[in-house]
């Protein structure tokens, strides 16, 4: 999957992505065109909604689109058409159409779906789409929705369940797709999961994707799937690599989840299991690039079956991508890499460890750091060590090895960020002029890898897009890799400039 709603990146990519799938016997490629963020391609029927900068226009969509035909990859477009619509409903037109219900305490976004202007203007974009992608498949999103707070909504709700009328939304939405002869599929949270209500009322040419980021057996995974065919519709496995759970690597648990989906599916004997497809959500959260070894192993574990996968992918994919013989500092570079991966604190439970560090930009920031008391991060120096041997066996694909050494230096670097102000701040005896060599040395470490993290985006992504040079709409800081790092190294250089003030800090912490 590519998430180009959320960042849209250069088509070139998006083809290296294609022949990726094609070398790798995956036969379908998700890309997710409207979020809340808005749309990556400019759509002629309503150009008045909210739309990147860097959208793709028709001709560069239907390029995709045709380029993927001939590699025999199918690009299913997916356009958010309940929840995750403030590329809607962020214009002053259709702002009536919003239906956020402040009372349910979330805030996921939401168009009526009982409003006929809702229906309408999603089948004029379901029109355009179709016209561009001769996919067989439509996917109409529908998840993570807040609806109900418009007077609309509340008079429908004293006549319907809450499952009627979302079912009845989501058959309308199957019915604008069917005329237009593509099959139509949703996201699974609700419709089988939060609200399993509307899965009996829902047409049953409809396809329930389910997606389950934080499972890793595979027992209950079948059990959604066999759940989905048992209601007379199709089902489609959606595990994640990055989700809101990890940075700029996945850990060894995504992973796991790829590969209790792979074996849910494969146990399934029946035509309605159409397959599974990897999500990869919000490319500002790693370097692009830099994880082509997570897709081979999803892709070995999809096709073959995990215990290949455990046993084969990764050496697979040194061999065959990199062009390097396979040994044991290869072997253990991304055994080490997946089980130090750290997780991010807002995803993840409590419990696990390490935690992804976001890098402190201002006082407050730099004063958390330092009442963290975390002094030893995970061993990335040491792993960064394995990777000098590691490139003197690269003959293929070099700048992407690259950009993989460069997600290990960030984390390396992000860590060791906090473990100096730690170890100054409890040193017994406080010395002004180590401290200014210090700031100054974070300042200049700073401005270094801030310089590879720049240029690497520049090989694949817009220089001027949302991400590099501003926040992304709606996206949490701990999302934006690139653009929090250059507001550390804004604020580091500001100190390094002043000295005294973070002197200050650091003691008063």
């Amino acid at each position: 999957m590519a998430d180009a709603a959320r960042l849209p990146e250069d088509p070139s990519y998006y083809r290296r992505m294609i022949d990726f799938c094609y070398d790798w016997n995956l036969n379908a490629l998700l890309l997710s065109l409207a979020d809340d963020q808005g749309c990556a391609l400019r759509f002629k029927s309503h150009p008045e909604l909210i739309t990147h900068r860097h959208a793709l226009t028709h001709t560069q969509a239907k390029d995709l689109a045709d380029y993927a035909q001939k590699r025999g990859v199918e690009l299913i477009p997916e356009i958010e058409s309940f929840g995750h619509t403030r590329y809607i409903t962020g214009v002053p037109q259709y702002a009536h159409l919003a239906d956020q219900d402040p009372k349910a305490g979330s805030h996921f976004s939401s168009v009526v779906p009982v409003a006929p202007a809702t229906l309408r203007l999603m089948s004029d974009l379901y029109r355009e789409v179709a016209e561009i992608f001769p996919s067989r498949y439509l996917h109409g999103g529908c998840d993570e929705v807040n609806w109900g707070g418009s007077d609309l909504s509340r008079r429908a709700l004293r006549s319907k369940t809450r499952a009627q009328i979302w079912a009845d939304y989501l058959n309308s939405l199957d019915q604008a797709a069917s005329q237009l002869g593509k099959e139509f599929i949703v996201w699974g949270d609700y419709v089988l999961h939060k609200e399993p209500g509307i899965l009996p009322l829902l047409n049953k040419d409809v396809i329930v994707m389910d997606w389950q980021y934080y499972v890793t057996d595979p027992v209950p995974l079948e059990q959604a799937a066999r759940k989905v065919l048992a209601a007379g519709l199709r089902a489609i496995g959606a595990p994640a690599l990055i989700s809101c759970r990890w940075g700029p690597r996945a850990g060894l648990s995504a992973l796991q989840n790829i590969d209790a989906y792979a074996d849910a599916y494969r146990n399934i004997d029946d035509p309605k299991a159409l397959g599974v497809i990897v999500t990869n959500w919000l490319p500002s959260r790693y370097i692009q690039r830099s994880i082509w070894d997570s897709f081979a192993y999803a892709a070995v574990s999809l096709t073959e079956g995990s215990p290949v996968a455990r046993k084969a992918a990764l050496r697979r994919f040194v061999e065959k991508f990199y062009g390097s013989q396979w040994n044991g500092n290869w072997a253990d570079t991304f055994v080490t890499i997946y089980n130090i991966t750290p997780n991010r604190k807002s995803c993840s439970p409590r419990w696990m460890r390490p935690v992804l560090p976001v890098p402190w930009r201002n006082e407050n920031e730099l004063r958390t750091a330092v009442k963290s008391h975390v002094r030893n991060g995970p061993p990335f120096t040491r792993l960064l060590s394995q990777l000098v041997f590691d490139q003197e066996l690269v003959r293929k694909n070099f700048d992407d090895f690259l950009a993989f050494r460069l997600s290990v230096e960030y984390l390396e670097h992000v860590f060791w960020r906090n473990t100096v102000l730690v170890e100054e701040a409890t040193n017994s005896r406080r010395d002004a002029v180590r401290t200014a060599s210090l700031i100054q040395t974070i300042a200049e470490r700073d401005q270094r890898l801030l310089g590879k993290l720049s240029a690497t985006w520049d090989q694949g992504r817009p220089r001027n897009s949302a991400g590099k040079l501003g926040p992304i709409f709606d996206v949490s800081p701990a999302d934006q890799l690139l653009y929090t790092f250059q507001q550390a190294a804004t604020f580091s250089n500001q100190l390094a400039r002043d000295p005294d003030r973070f002197n200050q800090l650091l003691y008063s912490a």
